[in-house]
């Protein structure tokens, strides 16, 4: 556990900086591809179910990304 007056890590900071649409766009393809993987490793789906799924899903890791970076961010200024 970090003590209530230390920084975050320089990764975090950084990441807080770039614009939404930045972490949108750097985000989506990583969660994207993660949750094809995914859907298709061990949750068995067949191909053409997953790569919909993979995109659905990244969509929505990604947008829940930015809402807690923004929260996360709005409590530290």
């Amino acid at each position: 556990m970090r003590p209530a007056g230390s920084s975050p890590p320089r990764l975090v900071l950084w990441w807080e900086g770039l614009p939404t649409w930045v972490q949108l766009a750097i985000s989506f393809p990583i969660f994207a591809v993660l949750t094809f993987l995914i859907n298709l490793g061990p949750f068995n789906q067949p191909m053409y179910r997953s790569i919909p799924y993979g995109f659905f899903e990244g969509a929505v890791l990604s947008a829940l990304m930015a809402v807690a970076t923004a929260s996360e961010r709005s409590k530290r200024r």
